[in-house]
């Protein structure tokens, strides 16, 4: 009996041990990781700008250029303040070019020469699209928009005078908004988006066009984008240069600030 009691004091005495000496950890192990994050959209031009502008007349204002230096593509939108009397419109240019013909193969090669060129001023952001061309304009040419068909050398789509464009850039049923990638044929920033076309307008019938005479059109040396509400998508690597267009109104009068924005769009 004096045995057993021994041992059971040993026995006791050792789980007494266990316990004081046993708790609960919350992890195995950690690791601490530190990065500094970067916007991915920059956008550059002057901060502030102090301009004079007259009631019943147009202002210009300040260039901006939004660049996306990520590798995704990121939608944004432009949206400026309401200040009463003052009607923002954002305007983009685009530089067009004659190219070699040559059907089944791209890209096309762009024919130099000054007199083969053209810049246009179009619509970014605004109640309606617009364009015109500002250099390199040709007598009996028009501005179309030119939208693609699937197969597009093979079952040519339509040209559309840039007057009768309604809704936003590019159509839904555009192939250039969600089928040919230009980024993946290494040609152009903007991977979609819509084609601006200078031709002559008599080339024009029910709106195809005579592509016997493709030699003469200029052609998009990148594709754009029109949105009403300045939602546009920024694609891998690709840069925006924009200007602000105040239309003031003939009874204001007084100092306004303008304010325009570029936010990520969800």
């Amino acid at each position: 009996m004096k045995k057993t009691k021994v041992i059971s004091v040993v026995i006791l005495g050792l789980l007494a041990i266990g316990l004081v000496s046993a708790g609960l950890v919350s992890y195995f192990g950690q690791k601490t990781t530190t990065i500094d994050v970067e916007l991915p959209i920059k956008v550059l031009g002057e901060t502030n700008n102090e301009m004079e502008g007259m009631g019943c007349e147009e202002v210009k204002g300040e260039i901006i250029t939004i660049v996306n230096e990520a590798s995704v593509e990121i939608p944004v939108q432009i949206s400026t303040n309401e200040v009463e009397g003052v009607d923002t419109t954002y305007i983009g240019t685009l530089k067009l070019s004659k190219k070699v013909v040559d059907f089944g193969n791209e890209p096309w090669e762009k024919v130099a020469g000054s007199e083969n060129k053209a810049t246009v001023e179009y619509t970014v952001k605004g109640d309606s699209f617009n364009a015109e061309v500002i250099s390199g304009e040709l007598e009996g040419y028009v501005l179309v928009y030119y939208k693609d068909n699937s197969d597009r050398f093979n079952s040519p789509a339509e040209a559309i005078l840039v007057a009768d464009v309604s809704g936003n850039l590019p159509y839904a049923n555009d192939k250039n908004a969600d089928e040919y990638n230009y980024c993946t044929m290494e040609e152009y920033d903007t991977c979609f988006g819509a084609k601006l076309w200078y031709v002559p307008e008599d080339v024009i019938t029910d709106s195809e066009l005579d592509w016997n005479r493709a030699d003469e059109f200029l052609f998009e040396t990148n594709l754009i984008q029109y949105n009403n509400l300045g939602v546009i998508t920024m694609y891998p690597g690709a840069d925006l240069e924009i200007y602000p267009l105040f239309d003031l109104d003939c009874l204001l009068n007084g100092t306004i600030e303008i304010t325009t924005t570029v936010d990520l769009y969800e």
